[in-house]
């Protein structure tokens, strides 16, 4: 409903923008872009969710904790300066981040991920918490292998080659 009525404005400001013929110039195409940022924001993910949900047959509570398990994860893998660029291409990525499950690292691999140290112990320790948090989403840990290339093709559309690498990489042991 919120995205619907963001939208409705959207198309009335920009109807009112050639009706008048574009006479401010540059304010209508500020307020233009605002309008249009204001509709990216609302979405809040909704683009890959949508995505997600009519690929794989989830539900939106899936396809949103789903996809932000896996940004979850590639956070604890990348660089901060690596991340903030991937959340850049990604719209809502705060919404995403907050739809994934809560999950404690504990456990007999969070054990076994301290005793091989280094990133090795950490990338196992983050693949514990992203299958933990599929199941808590009444997903199949196999579903993972799933949503990875289409979060990385989204990604690959909104950010780029090179930000799709870095996150597949990240999520892939």
């Amino acid at each position: 409903m919120k995205i619907s009525c963001i939208r409705m404005i959207a198309f009335i400001l920009a109807l009112s923008f050639i009706e008048n013929g574009n006479a401010a110039g540059s304010a209508d195409s500020s307020l233009a872009t605002a309008a249009e940022q204001a509709i990216k924001s609302a979405q809040g993910g909704n683009g890959l969710a949508s995505i997600l949900t009519s690929q794989l047959g989830v539900s939106q509570e899936q396809a949103l904790g789903g996809a932000g398990a896996l940004f979850k994860a590639a956070k604890e893998n990348l660089d901060p300066q690596t991340f903030t660029a991937l959340s850049q291409s990604v719209p809502g990525m705060s919404n995403l981040l907050g739809a994934a499950p809560q999950v404690s690292k504990s456990g007999a691999a969070s054990e076994l991920a301290s005793m091989l140290g280094g990133a090795s112990g950490d990338k196992l320790a983050n693949m514990n918490s992203l299958v933990s948090s599929f199941k808590q989403l009444n997903l199949s840990p196999e579903m993972i292998k799933q949503y990875i290339p289409i979060v990385t093709d989204y990604v690959k559309t909104n950010g780029g080659q090179a930000l799709a690498n870095l996150l597949q990489s990240a999520l892939v042991p």
